[in-house]
């Protein structure tokens, strides 16, 4: 390069390195015209477009350099990554397949379990499901690989298999046996103790103890559990740097001990065994990368595991699953899901908050025809496209909202999923930006009607939504994550809740709702908030009830 091209090149360098990408894309481009095959440029040229979200042609940069005969390991793996951004599962597949002796080993293991986040159709779920379940068998007859935790961990397997209408726990107990199979360090002996603590020592191990829906699920129950009985510790990553403040300051109040976990598995092994536990209570088995792995390891006498993600761990090392009697009506046919011993609270296993926002005005509460299904788009089986396109066909004035999320390539996915069925009313879906949680509950506030994801339904969207009080449309199915709703109703003792059998019904019903007449919608709004704020907000009697039961197992 020349010497104008050196300094275009430190100047791309240097606002790079100040986080400014979209110069140092602009410098970049500039000199990939003048020096179109240059390694360096093309490498920093890609680098700031996975920075501004522009995957797509990041993704093209790198398959240039492939062309070039710039197809090292780094480059592959990398290319792996941008293509998990666009959500291009089958891809990454067959790269994985046709790079295999180029790139790390975990990328083997990787290739037996992944998936789209977000299925064009029901074929392609099938397709996944049962490719996976094949790979995942035949592995377990000829595994030869071995891998290191630390070095070479793969994000929690069975995610997005959540969300399809199935039962895992096959897929989850021969996952649990391949995991073990491969990371060395998931077959440890470790022996527990015998010892005698004057409280009971409970530790409650989460990566999500700041500003997450896991928090506010949660918290509640941990700072109120009677402080003569346990002795409670909060373990957390060392990447959280935003621990909420509440964790903090009760810390004082409500005897909580929070206690950061070291890097590296084994020290977080020998971190949590130094803390003489009687219970580890994990709220989110499957959500957090690094912590899901600690959970294949037998670290207390007890461990349980609850609806943080509501789905069977397949692990034989976590004992219990604490759910609840308004979600699984009928224990014997609910425990065919679940491979730990269903533990039944009386009530959502939960304490709480009410909102602390601003009341918008009554009169903005019912704007016109809003009907809105304000969760993360993975949420949206394809089989929920036909609910969308039925209301907007049946309803002419009505105008749907959907929620962009922070995933660039799910709600373009959602998008061309959605323009492929109904072409013609694709004007009336909206995508709505992030927002602040005010400016979320403001919006569920003025929604006509709120729709509960098909199979996989709400739980702190829920709660949210209930300081207003809009009504949320169910259909709940015979699996336990798709029956939050219609328990939060049970516990709320709402007169002929919107909980419907099919999905005639749940198209009908939600017309209904957003249809009436603006007085009767919002004598309805204040109804639904009142017995919210009676029954589900703070209940002092569900905290009783998840007390009693970690009394209960403690005592075995």
């Amino acid at each position: 390069m020349g010497t104008e091209s050196e300094v275009l090149f430190q100047k791309g360098i240097a606002n790079f390195k100040i986080k400014n990408f979209i110069v140092a894309e602009k410098c970049f481009e500039e000199l990939n015209n003048i020096h179109p095959n240059n390694k360096d440029i093309l490498k920093n040229l890609s680098l700031c477009y996975f920075q501004n979200n522009k995957f797509h042609k990041c993704e093209e940069i790198i398959k240039t350099m492939f062309d070039l005969g710039y197809k090292e390991k780094k480059l592959i793996e990398y290319l792996l990554l941008v293509l998990k951004k666009q959500d291009k599962a089958q891809e990454i597949l067959k790269i994985i397949f046709q790079e295999k002796n180029n790139i790390d080993e975990k990328y083997q293991l990787l290739e037996k379990f992944e998936r789209a986040a977000i299925p064009m159709d029901n074929e392609e779920i099938e397709g996944y499901r049962s490719d996976s379940l094949k790979k995942i068998k035949t592995a377990l007859l000829d595994n030869n690989l071995k891998l290191g935790i630390d070095k070479q961990f793969l994000d929690p397997p069975l995610f997005y298999y959540s969300y399809d209408k199935k039962n895992n726990l096959e897929l989850a107990q021969n996952l649990n046996k391949l995991f073990k199979n491969t990371y060395y360090e998931l077959n440890q002996t470790i022996k527990i103790r015998n010892f005698k603590n004057e409280k009971i020592k409970i530790g409650f191990i989460s990566e999500f103890f700041g500003k997450h829906t896991i928090s506010k699920l949660f918290k509640g129950l941990i700072f109120n559990l009677d402080n003569s009985l346990f002795e409670k510790k909060i373990f957390y990553l060392d990447n959280n740097k935003e621990i909420d403040k509440e964790f903090i300051d009760n810390e004082k109040l409500n005897n909580v001990k929070n206690l950061r976990l070291p890097e590296l598995f084994n020290e977080k092994v020998n971190f949590i065994l130094s803390q003489n536990l009687d219970i580890i209570f994990y709220p989110d088995i499957g959500m957090s990368t690094q912590l899901y792995y600690l959970t294949f390891l037998r670290l207390a006498k007890h461990q349980i595991t609850s609806w943080g993600h509501p789905e069977t761990t397949g692990n034989p090392n976590i004992d219990y699953f604490l759910s609840s009697k308004l979600l699984e009506i009928n224990i014997d046919k609910a425990q065919k899901h679940y491979s730990e011993k269903l533990l039944l609270s009386d009530y959502l296993p939960m304490y709480y908050s009410r909102p602390k926002i601003n009341k918008i005005n009554d009169s903005n509460l019912t704007s016109n025809k809003i009907y809105s299904c304000p969760q993360t788009l993975f949420k949206l089986h394809p089989d929920f496209d036909e609910i969308i396109y039925k209301i907007l066909k049946e309803d002419k004035k009505a105008n749907f909202y959907l929620i962009k999320g922070k995933e660039i390539s799910f709600g373009k996915k959602i998008y061309n999923r959605l323009l492929k069925k109904i072409p013609n009313q694709i004007d009336r879906i909206h995508f709505l930006d992030k927002m602040s949680t005010e400016e979320y509950i403001n919006h569920c506030g003025r929604a006509s009607v709120l729709l509960d994801p098909l199979y996989f339904g709400a739980g702190n969207s829920f709660h949210e939504s209930m300081f207003y009080g809009t009504q949320t449309v169910t259909m709940p199915t015979e699996f336990m994550r798709s029956k939050i709703v219609e328990g939060a109703y049970k516990q709320m003792k709402i007169e002929k809740p919107p909980v419907v059998k099919n999905i005639n019904e749940y198209i009908s019903l939600t017309i209904e709702i957003a249809n009436v007449e603006k007085k009767k919608m919002l004598e309805t709004k204040k109804y639904f908030s009142e017995q919210a704020e009676k029954n589900l907000f703070e209940n002092d009697d569900a905290l009783k009830s998840f007390q009693e039961k970690l009394l209960e197992i403690a005592n075995k």
